[in-house]
């Protein structure tokens, strides 16, 4: 996996993310001028959250998690959920907004599933709508860590 921290990198005047994964060089890019300390405080708390997340072994391999912090993709998960709920119009979608919006919490690592899935059970929620709120969460979630659903169907099977 991750050995070093990611770090740093001028790229001809460009700041870009360097880090080596598994004997492969990966760049995040897009931070703006190496020299410009808004884009270097932006690249220094992405390569804190990168290996935060590969120390406590919770890293997103695509890299996506991390990329939505420089490409303008930062969508709140209630506001992605609000806007395909609007869009579709569906009751199922409309339900999973409303519950995502009463938990408060995020929803974007494991932990914070289970924490969700716990609560969810607490409510009364039958597995089915359980597994169905986590299956339109996961559809929103291109711009945040993706929930793996066999992970969300065993979660389901423990409770």
């Amino acid at each position: 996996m991750l050995k070093k921290p990611p770090r740093l990198r001028d790229n001809n005047g460009a700041l870009q993310v360097r880090l080596r994964l598994d004997g492969r060089d990966y760049f995040i890019n897009r931070l703006g001028r190496f020299d410009h300390p808004i884009a270097q405080a932006r690249g220094q708390a992405i390569c804190a959250e990168i290996w935060r997340d590969a120390q406590q072994r919770d890293l997103d391999l695509s890299l996506n998690r991390y990329r939505r912090l420089v490409e303008g993709r930062a969508q709140d998960l209630l506001d992605a959920l609000r806007a395909l709920a609007e869009e579709k119009r569906q009751a199922r979608v409309t339900h999973a907004y409303r519950v995502a919006k009463r938990f408060g919490l995020p929803i974007r690592i494991r932990a914070e599933v289970d924490r969700f899935l716990a609560w969810m059970n607490a409510e009364g929620l039958a597995a089915s709508t359980q597994s169905a709120i986590l299956s339109t969460i996961r559809s929103v979630q291109h711009c945040h860590r993706r929930i793996d659903l066999e992970d969300c169907v065993i979660l389901l099977n423990n409770l």
